[in-house]
């Protein structure tokens, strides 16, 4: 069962520890010093500040701790001189690749004021939070189960009681890699536009057109983190389409491209899409999210349907695009709550499309009559190019 959610980036304390990690006797040393595997230690307490609501019942929520993974990264580079492949922030990040991890939580600091009436408080279970994923800056290959921080379920009762303080401490042994900043050529950003509106021509990077019926295809609040404002595609009438298309602001011949974007889709939405199209509007790759909660390819003809997405929660949809290779591929990865990675070519008579990528379009096709009314959301848009 998924609780409301509330990010700890506030602590009392926060103490780290990375060491490299011996490989066993029988184990190949590591060819190169980028290659290490670290054991990485983090323990604090967070400033959760929850307040109980019921007598009779217990308000229960998930705690998004995200403690420094940086400065313990920073400290090994610098300390065992590995090499960076350039500046950071401009032309690479960090990030930590887990292998394995083992973390632990518990209540830190309550309080209850005045007279205790069926009071509680709880930390009932913890666990990573949703691995990230990305593209190696040396390898040009994707990088998955990067750490992102961890989730811990509380739970607290009386309407004068507090859950102050957690406290953590979370082992995690991985590498540490270098990520590729790509070249920002799309960047949505609903937030100057009213709620209510349809998003503004003008984004942070590129353009956006609203191809839809009046008001399908609208600004609203967040539904769920990140907390800045969405778009909402509700599904078009008979014989309409709703969409919000995506223009790059430039594009190249060819490239290495990384399309991400956080999507929710509500319990009672039936089919929603993007596509990957030149900046003309020609299609060349297609994903549909299923009624079955799994991701079509194409209609079908790239592949079985695979993954899985829950509904009414956020999650992250990442599409690599390599149009650098003798055949363009996609590799299409489902995280942050959703499960599921697929590779595939772009289909033969669609290779030439590929390499004019310069647009994207998130859509519901039109909805018959008594067909599911649901709304497909999504925010944080964006493709970038890294070579």
């Amino acid at each position: 069962m998924a609780f409301p959610t509330q990010i700890i980036d506030t602590f009392a304390g926060q103490n780290w520890l990375i060491t490299p990690a011996a490989p066993a006797a029988n184990e190949p040393l590591p060819t190169d010093i980028r290659a290490q595997k670290w054991l990485l230690t983090l323990s604090g307490v967070g400033m959760v500040n929850l307040k109980g609501t019921s007598e009779a019942s217990w308000l229960q929520e998930t705690l998004l701790l995200r403690p420094t993974i940086i400065d313990p990264m920073h400290y090994a580079i610098a300390t065992h001189a590995i090499p960076t492949p350039g500046v950071e922030g401009s032309q690479y990040t960090l990030a930590f690749q887990v292998e394995q991890w083992s973390p632990y939580a518990s209540i830190s600091s309550i309080f209850n004021e005045k007279v205790s009436n069926n009071s509680g408080f709880a930390v009932d279970v913890w666990r990573p939070d949703h691995f990230d994923n990305g593209i190696d800056a040396l390898s040009h290959q994707p990088a998955g189960n990067l750490y992102t921080g961890l989730q811990v379920d509380v739970a607290v009762r009386d309407t004068d009681a507090w859950l102050y303080r957690v406290g953590y401490n979370i082992l995690l042994l991985g590498r540490i890699v270098f990520l590729a900043v790509p070249e920002a050529l799309f960047q949505s950003d609903f937030n100057p536009t009213a709620v209510g509106q349809p998003p503004a021509h003008n984004q942070a990077v590129g353009t956006a057109n609203v191809i839809a019926p009046s008001r399908s295809v609208i600004v609203i609040n967040p539904p769920a983190p990140p907390l800045i404002k969405w778009v909402q595609i509700a599904p078009g009438n008979p014989q309409e389409i709703s969409a919000l298309q995506g223009v790059l602001s430039h594009s190249q011949i060819d490239g290495l491209y990384v399309f991400s974007a956080t999507l929710l889709m509500a319990s009672n939405t039936g089919v929603a899409s993007i596509s990957f199209e030149t900046a003309t509007g020609q299609e060349f790759l297609h994903l549909d999210l299923m009624p079955s909660n799994t991701v079509r390819i194409d209609d079908g003809f790239n592949g079985a349907d695979f993954g899985s997405f829950p509904r009414d929660q956020p999650f992250v949809l990442r599409v690599t695009l390599n149009s650098k290779a003798p055949v363009s591929t996609a590799h299409i990865v489902l995280s942050s709550g959703a499960f599921g990675t697929r590779d595939c070519n772009i289909l033969s008579a669609f290779q030439p499309l590929s390499r004019q990528f310069g647009a994207i379009r998130l859509w519901q096709g039109t909805r018959p009559p008594g067909g599911p009314p649901g709304t497909f959301d999504a925010t944080s848009i964006t493709v970038g190019r890294i070579a």
